[in-house]
């Protein structure tokens, strides 16, 4: 008896086949995403590109300063270097800070930095002969260079 009622029923017919145009709202939000990736993935190569080319000429620029100058001459020498590379990323106003002004100012733009360490660019550089031991040397030639790393400069 269940097999002719089950032959009487009327079977459901099958849906019609998924069109595969226009697609669902995902895909034209994945096709939007990609063309603007492709249209702003060049620009950020290129900014990506010269902060790297800054930074290297940065570090480049700190290890050209030679390590034979007199404790004076090298540290006149960072300094000048370090004014510079504010003076071209546009902070002017830093350039002419000096003595316990300066030094907060760099201690001020990058995470932990080690004041102890820069304290010769504020004090020792306006001493007529100051004396810096190799490890002072060493120590500020070492946030110097995370100094420029993290300032992109």
């Amino acid at each position: 008896m269940t097999e002719a009622l089950l032959n009487t029923l009327i079977h459901p017919a099958a849906p019609a086949p998924i069109p595969w145009w226009p697609p669902a709202p995902g895909w034209w939000l994945v096709l939007g995403a990609v063309c603007l990736l492709s249209l702003t993935a060049p620009f950020l190569l290129m900014r990506w590109r010269r902060r790297s080319a800054i930074k290297l000429r940065a570090q480049q620029a700190l290890r050209d300063i030679p390590a034979t100058l007199t404790d004076q001459q090298w540290l006149a020498e960072v300094n000048t270097l370090l004014k510079r590379l504010l003076k071209q990323r546009g902070d002017a106003a830093a350039t002419r800070l000096f003595g316990q002004a300066w030094l907060d100012y760099l201690c001020a733009h990058y995470p932990r930095p080690q004041r102890r360490s820069l304290e010769p660019l504020a004090a020792d550089l306006y001493r007529k002969t100051p004396q810096l031991s190799a490890q002072q040397r060493r120590d500020l030639h070492r946030e110097l260079r995370r100094w420029l790393r993290h300032n992109h400069a």
